[in-house]
């Protein structure tokens, strides 16, 4: 689990081509200490700068290297293959919702796609025909549950239970463990058609990841004010007041609803926590709005 408890934020200045200073920042990580944290930052701050006045452009970097830069909440569970790693950890991403990290647990998100009109006439009406949007993006959300149901069929000995969530479902896979760096899994991600960068990212932070707790847009909070790490103490401060009106805000909302609970347990203790987990924070009331 490519997750470093360790994270820095430093700033290098120097002279750009026309001899004007200019200062650049940026984020270092360690699995070690804070130190070495601050030690990286500062030389990915120089390495910006060095690429930049050389007339490099920012997309050129490859962001996708960097490990999650999130802050961690809560180790939850080590990885049972390796003890001195975590399997299970609560961290809080860039926009501030929770998120259950699991080394060896899988889940899995498929998105229903948006109803949208087909032919110029339909896209004539669309805007105001609320009755056809809502009977053609409820056939879409009937296909998606089919799609899936008909790839569980497909796949027997695939237990999962299923959840919907704002914008489609949740499989969480409760039938054994799965290495996130595996062909299998990138097989079953494709076939399920998942996200692509979900796909990607699975494989380069090394882990399974599900959001816990609503998007701040849709339970009616603007983002976060800054980014984790912070540079200095005021920055955090005015981080911890979002939070906390984020944390009042999203009580109103859940993130999942579960759909089927009838797959057979494996009786493996890391999926068992991952389920009370995962079930506690994003199953509240079912007459909640998804968010």
């Amino acid at each position: 689990m490519n997750i470093p408890p360790y994270w820095a934020k430093e700033r290098f200045t120097g002279p750009n081509r026309r001899g004007t200073e200019e200062t650049f920042t940026a984020s270092g990580w360690s699995f070690h200490s804070m130190e070495e944290a601050r030690g990286e930052a500062l030389s990915r701050a120089k390495r910006i700068f060095d690429l930049i006045t050389m007339g490099k452009k920012p997309q050129e970097y490859e962001y996708l290297d960097r490990p999650i830069r999130e802050e961690i909440v809560e180790v939850v569970d080590k990885d049972q293959s390796n003890t001195s790693e975590p399997g299970l950890v609560i961290t809080r991403n860039r926009y501030g919702a929770l998120v259950l990290n699991a080394s060896q647990v899988l889940f899995a998100d498929v998105d229903c796609p948006r109803a949208r009109p087909t032919g110029l006439w339909e896209a004539l009406l669309w805007p105001f025909s609320s009755a056809r949007r809502k009977r053609k993006q409820e056939a879409l959300w009937e296909e998606t549950v089919s799609r899936v149901e008909d790839w569980g069929r497909a796949n027997g000995r695939r237990r999962f239970r299923l959840y919907r969530t704002h914008s489609g479902l949740r499989l969480f896979f409760v039938d054994k463990l799965y290495d996130p760096t595996s062909q299998e899994v990138t097989r079953l991600l494709s076939d399920l058609g998942s996200d692509p960068l979900y796909k990607k990212l699975t494989e380069k932070q090394q882990c399974f990841r599900a959001r816990l707790t609503p998007k701040p847009w849709r339970c009616a909070k603007e983002r976060p004010p800054n980014s984790y790490p912070w540079t200095d103490a005021d920055e955090e401060e005015a981080y911890r007041r979002w939070e906390a009106d984020y944390t009042r805000a999203s009580e109103g909302y859940m993130t999942c609803l579960l759909m089927e609970k009838d797959a057979p347990l494996s009786g493996i203790p890391v999926i068992q926590r991952a389920i009370s987990i995962h079930d506690q924070w994003c199953c509240r009331e079912p007459e909640l709005p998804l968010a």
